[in-house]
């Protein structure tokens, strides 16, 4: 399904959508949702201190080698890329698990020569619920996307189309009474397993 634009329609199925996958979670699935941010901000804090870079650094490091990455193997590389440039060390002169250009991306970050802009708002999302558990931002990835729509959405997430399912999403968070990351995190959950 290509997203060419969220009708009224639309609005209304991807609420009940995501209401019902709410409704479905297990006790397992509402327990790990809610730690998930926090046990990420928790590990972004502690690498910042021990690495002497911000949290919203460690974060963006973070994100930037996520592609294709493994959470557990994610986390490694970041701190295998911050203490690399605490040393003088290049990308050359590391092993990650990640595309090339993530980790150039990585690195350049780390070294304050770029970071993740608003214009992506999926990774900026991201970051900022995992720096600063953000509470006004949702990461809508394919996940959250199935979720949404029953279906895998190829395209055509624009900005705009993107602030409409964040604003549906911390709509349907804020009605059971939970922030729209954890929502995200719970929703996340319970459509992966």
């Amino acid at each position: 399904m290509k997203l060419k634009h969220i009708t009224p329609y639309q609005k209304r199925k991807v609420k009940q959508n995501l209401l019902s996958i709410y409704a479905s979670r297990t006790s397992e699935d509402m327990k790990q949702g809610l730690e998930w941010y926090q046990s990420a901000n928790k590990i972004c804090v502690e690498l910042s201190d021990k690495f002497g870079h911000s949290p919203l650094i460690v974060a963006q490091v973070l994100s930037a080698l996520s592609p294709r990455n493994k959470w557990e193997r994610n986390i490694i590389d970041t701190e295998t890329v911050l203490r690399a440039v605490n040393e003088g060390k290049g990308p050359k002169d590391v092993r990650e698990c990640t595309f090339n250009n993530n980790k150039q991306k990585a690195f350049d970050i780390a070294k304050g020569r770029r970071g993740i802009e608003k214009a992506s708002p999926k990774t900026y999302s991201f970051v900022k619920n995992i720096a600063e558990l953000d509470a006004s931002k949702v990461t809508i990835d394919v996940w959250h996307l199935r979720a949404c729509f029953g279906k895998t959405v190829d395209s055509g997430l624009t900005p705009l189309r993107y602030k409409q399912l964040e604003k549906l999403t911390l709509k349907c968070a804020e009605m059971v009474g939970i922030r729209g990351y954890e929502f995200q995190a719970i929703i996340w959950g319970v459509v992966r397993n």
